[in-house]
C-alpha cells in the first residue's frame, strides 16, 4: 500500500493525518493518527484500519510521509558514476546526514541560493522497527517502505569550505600543509534542501527494489537518469553499517545515494560543480514503482535571510 500524511483542503485549521492512497482517492487510517506517530508505535501494514473516510486526491494536500524524521542518514558516492569510473571501488558506505528541519512536501518550494543548488533523486527507506548491530537480512526486514528523496546540495558551499592545515604527506611521511575539502554539512542542509514524498510505498507492496530507473527533469529537461541496480550498496546493506555504530529507529530514512548527470546536463563540467539553469522551474524526480515528486524552485537573492 501508499501510506501519505495529508491534510484536507477545506479546513481551515489543517489537522496532519495518516492515510492510505488508492487510486484517486485517499483513505484516511483509523485512529486520526499521523504516520509519524504509526511508526512510534511500530505498527505493522497488517495493522493498518481504514476509518472509512475517503477523500478525493484533489480535495488533500500531501504532506511529506514522515514530516519529521529523527535521523535522515544519507549515502553518498553510493554508484560508480558518482565516483567516476569502474576502477574506483569502495569497500563500505560513505555517509552523510540531512537535518530533519529541512525536509519539505510535494509541491513545496526549494529556496535555490544565489550559488545554485543541484538536485539528487534518491530512493529513501523509512525504517519501521529498531535496528541495532544488525545484518543486512534483519535490516531489510525493518525496512517499512520506501519513498522518494532529493538530496538537494548547493555544491559551492563545500567549495567555500575548503580549508588549509598541516598533515602527514602518506609517501614522505613529512607534515606539510595541504587543503582540504571542505565539509558538506553546510552545502546539504540549507532550509527546503531535503524534498521527501509523495509517500511510502510498503515494502511488501514495492517488492525488491534493485532495479529501478531513477530520472530527474528541471521544467521538461533530463538531468538525470539511472537505475538503482548502479548502487554498490542496497538499502539493506546502508541500514546494516549504519546500525553497526548508530542504532536506527522507527521513522528515521536512510537514502541509498543518486545516480549520475545526463550529458546534456553537464556538459563539460565534473558532476560536482554542475547546478540548475539559475531561474524559476520545476523540478521533477521519479523512481519506477515508488512515486514522483513534484517541487517547484525558486532563487534567493542575496540579501534574503
Amino acid at each position: 500500500m501508499k501510506v501519505c500524511t495529508f491534510s484536507l483542503k477545506s479546513e481551515q485549521n489543517p489537522q496532519w493525518r495518516a492515510g492510505i492512497v488508492e487510486g484517486g482517492e485517499v483513505v484516511e487510517i483509523e485512529g486520526r493518527t499521523t504516520v509519524s506517530d504509526m511508526l512510534a508505535r511500530r505498527n505493522r501494514v497488517g495493522e493498518l484500519r481504514s476509518s472509512g473516510h475517503r477523500h478525493g486526491i484533489g480535495d488533500v494536500i500531501l504532506h511529506a510521509p514522515v514530516p519529521r524524521p529523527g535521523k535522515i542518514v544519507a549515502a553518498i558516492v553510493n554508484t560508480k558514476g558518482m565516483l567516476g569510473g569502474d576502477d574506483v571501488q569502495l569497500e563500505r558506505p560513505r555517509l552523510d546526514m540531512k537535518a530533519p528541519s529541512t525536509i519539505i512536501g510535494p509541491e513545496e518550494r526549494v529556496l535555490a541560493p544565489p550559488s545554485g543548488i543541484r538536485p539528487e533523486v534518491e530512493l529513501a527507506a523509512v525504517v519501521g522497527a529498531v535496528i541495532s548491530r544488525a545484518t543486512p537480512e534483519e535490516a531489510r526486514k525493518s525496512i517499512f517502505g520506501y519513498t522518494v528523496l532529493n538530496d538537494v546540495t548547493a555544491p559551492s558551499d563545500s567549495r567555500d569550505d575548503a580549508y588549509e592545515a598541516y598533515r602527514r604527506e602518506p609517501k614522505s611521511g613529512r607534515i606539510e600543509k595541504r587543503t582540504m575539502r571542505g565539509p558538506l554539512f553546510r552545502s546539504k542542509n540549507h532550509d527546503t534542501f531535503c524534498p521527501l514524498g509523495p509517500w511510502i510505498v510498503t515494502a511488501d507492496e514495492a517488492g525488491p527494489v534493485g532495479s529501478r530507473r531513477m530520472s530527474t527533469r528541471f521544467d521538461g529537461m533530463q538531468v538525470q537518469d539511472g537505475n538503482t541496480s548502479e548502487y554498490l550498496f542496497s538499502p539493506e546493506e546502508i541500514a546494516s553499517y549504519v546500525s553497526g555504530f548508530l542504532t536506527l529507529e522507527p521513522g528515521d530514512v536512510v537514502s541509498c545515494g543518486s545516480v549520475g548527470w545526463t550529458p546534456e546536463a553537464l556538459g563539460g563540467l565534473d558532476p560536482t560543480e554542475f547546478v540548475l539553469p539559475q531561474k524559476k522551474g520545476t523540478l521533477e524526480l521519479e523512481i519506477e514503482g515508488i512515486g514522483r515528486l513534484r517541487n517547484p524552485v525558486i532563487g534567493m537573492a542575496q540579501s534574503d535571510p
